[in-house]
């Protein structure tokens, strides 16, 4: 995945407007940043002159899309940004519905759609097997990202020093025997799933519970979501992870293509 500047002026059809672009890749950066950025920070981080970066601020923080704190004289989101933030997420799970539960149909386990939320993973929504042993996870619950498939999938497609970020921030805490918890190793999978387009959660979170992860993009080429199935490690074993490998893949490349992203 491209950094911000990398992105900058990527339009494929030539027709964005070069100001929004700039503003909007400056929301970006502040986004992925774990703490506050200066002009100076922002400018080259993105490829404006310092001049051109602190007018758009001056603009994006009178709309209250960013906040300077004015002893540091640096810039984090504005509350209006996690406003919209917060809008899209509950947005975002009624058109993941029709293919949650296309995925629960052809796994007839519980499906799941989660976001990475600074340090956490969130679940925005779930359709639950129909089946009387079945996995649940209420919408709104939270879990560290480097111990579920979905969390893994999430970072995977994250810069570098977002990863690092996150982690820092959220430890690599011990859920089970099978849990990653050394850094070296967990960038070891992350690797892998960008390369497979999946990832896998094998008892890492809890005991006998198995994951198979997806990640949604959106039209910017940016990870959105995760989409994932959940079961009993009885029933998720190795063959039938293989056997719903493709159909996940499929699933969110589906998904991604609703949203004018792509897989």
């Amino acid at each position: 995945m491209a950094d911000t500047a990398s992105r900058k002026s990527s339009n494929p059809n030539g027709s964005g407007v070069q100001s929004l672009e700039r503003a909007l890749d400056i929301l970006e950066l502040l986004g992925n940043s774990p703490g506050e950025l200066g002009v100076t920070e922002i400018g080259p981080s993105v490829g404006l002159a310092n001049g051109t970066a602190h007018r758009l601020l001056s603009t994006l923080t009178y709309r209250g899309y960013v906040l300077r704190n004015p002893r540091s004289r640096k810039y984090a989101l504005g509350p209006k940004t996690l406003y919209l933030a917060s809008s899209a997420g509950e947005q975002l799970g009624p058109l993941a519905r029709p293919f949650l539960e296309e995925l629960m149909k052809v796994s007839r386990e519980s499906s799941n759609l989660a976001v990475l939320d600074r340090e956490s993973v969130v679940y925005l929504d779930q359709v639950p097997a129909d089946r009387m042993v079945r996995m649940f996870t209420e919408p709104g619950n939270r879990v560290t990202p480097h111990s579920s498939g979905t969390g893994k999938v999430l970072l995977a497609y994250q810069p570098e020093t977002v990863v690092d970020s996150v982690i820092r921030r959220s430890g690599l805490p011990r859920y089970t025997s099978h849990t990653i918890t050394d850094l070296g190793r967990l960038k070891e999978k992350l690797a892998a799933i960008r390369e497979q387009g999946y990832g896998i959660d094998s008892e890492e979170m809890e005991e006998g519970v198995r994951c198979l992860a997806a990640p949604v993009f959106g039209p910017d080429g940016n990870i959105l979501a995760g989409i994932s199935v959940s079961g009993p490690a009885g029933r998720l074993d190795e063959g039938r992870l293989e056997e719903l490998i493709p159909h996940i893949k499929r699933i969110a490349g589906d998904f991604s293509e609703s949203l004018g992203g792509s897989d």
